[in-house]
């Protein structure tokens, strides 16, 4: 009875492990974008990529959460390899695009194909955790308590999803652990990634605890219905172990795709800095890199770099065109969703005998073009022309507000709540924070002060 009952607890540690951070069959052709052949990838480690999956009834979804494991069975040793969602790679048959859109075009296995294409390594398991089964996981453990670094706040028309969170300690469920996961801010992944990992280790840290052997029948069964894996069980276990021991111990090494934000066509990606990647997974491999291993990775580098000229020069033909087509589509779901959100609240509205002006201002700014009142308060004479014309280059209207008393931080203030509009300005081209301060009769979407830390 204790061997089963220890059994059911490593399984446990090794799925929470893997969940807790959210929130081979394949024809591969003959050598990739980096020209290494599928027997040249470094596969010194057991590598599990693991998909944390988003599907709706009327979309197939995307890996909104994607991360790999690399396993070393030899000194019961882990570490994790975190990737942005939005890292722009070349997807076979689909051109260039965000990487977890390949879930979209084909599923874990075109994901997995281009996860290894892109990290030069070999992917030997999967694990696919459904999202639709998180709060159930996190309500199975009785819940966490975690500290929020700040005050969040952010709505969706498209996902009919509210993100309201407090600034301090607070104990969340499982509809509110989703939230602190899911929420953007202005560092955007990065940001999202950092507090995922702060989940990671709050989720740990209860499943560890002495009470948490009266939750083990329901969260077992909450893992069998939203976890998918190849994994043998004997894998798991000993990953189960190895993460046990190592998180208790020294904690479990982390590291993130290196590379730089920047917008193309309108489009915000991350960019992946190959050579320094490929140095990378050479080093969380333990493998030692060759010249053919870095001649390949110089090789991609120069592919990716020669990719982004062509779209910035206009020549978006074969480079970005089903992005920016997928990106239109969504666009187009997600502000028709808007208008019917802000209808159904307008009507609702005016039962209550809310002012007509406001109802109609907020109805109208889902069509909105993205026009934002800047203000320059950095104290730097061009830093608003200069933010002025990055704006604009992704597709904001700028009406000038002048200049005001000097502030550190710059801060972008939505004068609606509605989810379309709140989630466009939260992509402006540089740093900011984010507010919201509905304001009815304002003649713009949002006012931006820039600060002195405008880079």
């Amino acid at each position: 009875m204790k061997s089963i009952l220890q059994t059911k607890i490593l399984m446990i540690v090794t799925a929470i492990c893997v969940v807790g951070y959210i929130a081979f069959g394949y024809f591969f052709p003959e050598t990739g974008l980096d020209n290494l052949a599928p027997t040249d990838r470094l596969n010194l480690k057991k590598n599990i990529v693991v998909m944390g999956v988003d599907e709706r009834s009327d979309d197939v979804g995307r890996s909104d959460t994607l991360f790999v494991v690399m396993f070393d069975s030899s000194n019961k040793s882990a570490s994790r390899l975190s990737i942005p969602r939005d890292t722009r790679v070349r997807i076979d048959g689909h051109g260039w695009d965000k990487i977890n859109h390949a879930y979209a075009y084909g599923g874990r296995e075109l994901t997995q194909k281009t996860v290894e294409e892109l990290l030069g390594i070999k992917i030997n398991n999967y694990v696919m955790v459904d999202f639709k089964g998180f709060t159930g996981l996190v309500d199975a453990i009785g819940g966490i308590d975690i500290d929020v670094e700040k005050d969040m706040y952010y709505h969706d028309t498209w996902d009919g999803f509210t993100v309201d969170l407090k600034k301090g300690r607070q104990h969340l469920d499982g509809k509110t652990a989703i939230q602190y996961v899911r929420f953007r801010d202005e560092e955007g992944d990065i940001g999202r990634i950092r507090r995922q990992q702060h989940f990671l280790m709050a989720v740990y840290d209860k499943i560890t605890s002495a009470d948490m052997l009266l939750h083990i029948p329901g969260l077992a069964k909450q893992l069998t219905s939203m976890v998918k894996t190849d994994m043998p069980l004997s894998d798991m276990m000993d990953l189960g172990r190895a993460l046990h021991s190592m998180v208790k111990e020294k904690g479990l090494s982390m590291a993130m795709v290196p590379g730089t934000p920047k917008y193309i066509d309108g489009i915000s990606y991350w960019l992946p800095d190959i050579t320094d990647l490929r140095e990378l997974m050479v080093k969380m491999q333990g493998a030692t890199m060759t010249e053919h291993y870095k001649s390949a990775a110089e090789l991609m580098e120069k592919e990716y770099n020669n990719a982004v000229e062509k779209v910035e020069k206009g020549d978006d033909s074969e480079e970005n065109k089903e992005a920016v087509k997928e990106e239109k589509e969504l666009k187009a779901k997600k502000e028709e969703k808007a208008k019917e959100e802000e209808a159904k609240q307008s009507g609702k509205s005016k039962n209550a005998g809310k002012d007509q002006k406001s109802a109609a201002s907020e109805e109208a700014s889902s069509d909105s073009r993205g026009v934002v009142r800047l203000v320059n308060c950095s104290g730097s004479k061009t830093a608003g022309a200069e933010a002025a014309a990055r704006l604009r280059n992704a597709g904001f209207e700028v009406i000038s507000g002048g200049s005001g008393e000097v502030i550190g931080n710059t801060v972008v203030v939505s004068t609606t709540n509605n989810g379309a509009v709140v989630n466009r300005l939260s992509n402006v081209p540089f740093a900011h924070q984010m507010r919201i301060s509905r304001d009815g009769a304002a003649d713009c979407d949002g006012v931006i002060m820039l600060g002195a830390d405008f880079k």
